[in-house]
């Protein structure tokens, strides 16, 4: 639990500072947005797992006409901006291990770029906590890092942490418990100049899916 303990807590708030002014643009990506149309996705309980302040999440939360809109994220000081900002949104400072607190179920669940920072050996915990929190056929959307093939490297802005990056597409599909619905696989605009690095991210739809009727009998 290496990374988690470390992020806790003064890590989180410089996160939060470091990227303050990009956190307060008005400002949301394209390919979300797109994503969100196309698919006609509705969620009336929406989660963002590293919401930071709910600068996005609020968006989302009026693109997808969501009735409760949470977020939570490790940084006391981006959940206390967001609670200034955003009276619509329940912010909560607890980390991803600890949405099992949150009494509801989602029709959407989104993981806001934080994945890769969770130690390896917490990774089940986090998916069956995930997956229990998502409503029948409802949906997962992972941001994050989707390499060619998984590996580590020490996190670019803060070097005593690591950064864990793998596609995770076949560790949901292969359960039987998700399907892809929509991926958008794009570049990032990395300042990061070493020779080998992971540039790639993924925005993948996923749906919960019943799997007695994802595996096929008597083959």
């Amino acid at each position: 639990m290496k990374n988690i303990k470390k992020v806790k807590n003064k890590e989180a708030d410089s996160f939060y500072l470091r990227n303050f002014k990009y956190f307060n643009e008005n400002f949301l990506d394209e390919k979300i947005v797109n994503l969100i149309k196309n698919n006609n996705l509705r969620a009336e309980n929406l989660l963002e797992i590293g919401c930071v302040n709910g600068y996005k999440l609020n968006q989302y939360s009026k693109l997808l006409k969501s009735k409760k809109s949470y977020g939570v994220d490790l940084s006391k000081k981006s959940i206390r901006d967001g609670k200034r900002k955003y009276k619509n949104l329940k912010l909560l400072n607890i980390s991803s291990l600890q949405i099992n607190r949150i009494k509801i179920k989602f029709d959407l669940i989104i993981c806001g770029f934080f994945l890769y920072q969770l130690d390896r050996e917490l990774i089940f915990n986090q998916f069956d906590l995930i997956f229990n929190k998502i409503k029948e056929k409802g949906f997962l959307l992972i941001i994050d890092f989707d390499p060619l093939f998984k590996h580590t490297n020490k996190d670019f802005n803060a070097k005593d942490l690591m950064s864990y990056k793998m596609s995770y597409d076949n560790f949901l599909v292969e359960s039987g418990l998700f399907e892809i619905v929509s991926k958008i696989k794009y570049k990032t605009n990395s300042k990061d100049k070493r020779k080998f690095k992971s540039d790639q991210i993924s925005l993948t739809l996923f749906r919960k899916i019943n799997f007695q009727n994802s595996y096929p009998e008597n083959i």
